[in-house]
């Protein structure tokens, strides 16, 4: 049985679950924006870096930014794991990216905490600074093989937008990578 993140983490205590967040509607009722993410046929992503990777996400599959919270360590959790965080009442599982991938980050980067998935699936990771909104057609779509060998199994797509290549990460694969890695090392 697979276990989200913060579960993992969390095995062995005993806490009250919070109530999973709704994602936002618009006027008409319907869920803002399309389950593909795509607007009058370009993709629409929401941009962040993280050391030297420029990686994507689908709107849909972000629930919240903010800057760094406090953040308690987790004895003997693997260097990635910086801990947990108390995001309104609830408890997230905190990864840091760059730590995860090997990646140097910029000692000018602004810390701040992008919560991927929702609910009791959802889970922070470590990003460096504000996310941009990024806009892309199928003619800027590269060569997958541009994509880091460790990022391989993580990245649906690359894009080249304003002359950066940016990765599209399928979020439910990085969160499932988060909990075998915790698996095994227990």
């Amino acid at each position: 049985m697979l276990l989200a993140p913060t579960e993992a983490l969390l095995r062995g205590f005993e806490l009250a679950a919070a109530p999973a967040a709704a994602p936002p509607e618009n006027e008409s009722g319907g869920v803002r924006g399309s389950a593909r993410g795509s607007i009058d046929g370009l993709q629409v992503r929401q941009g962040f870096r993280v050391g030297t990777l420029n990686l994507m996400i689908r709107y849909a599959d972000g629930s919240e930014l903010t800057e760094l919270p406090p953040v308690y360590r987790l004895p003997n959790a693997p260097r990635w794991v910086l801990g947990m965080a108390n995001l309104h009442g609830a408890l997230v599982a905190v990864f840091d990216l760059a730590r995860y991938f090997g990646v140097e980050r910029p000692a000018a980067a602004k810390p701040m905490l992008l919560v991927l998935g929702h609910g009791t699936d959802a889970a922070g990771v470590l990003i460096d600074g504000l996310p941009e909104r990024l806009r892309f057609g199928a003619d800027q779509v590269v060569d997958a093989a541009t994509v880091p060998d460790d990022l391989t199994p993580l990245v649906q797509s690359a894009a080249l937008i304003a002359g950066r290549v940016w990765f599209d990460l399928d979020t439910k694969a990085l969160l499932a990578g988060f909990e075998r890695a915790l698996g095994a090392s227990q």
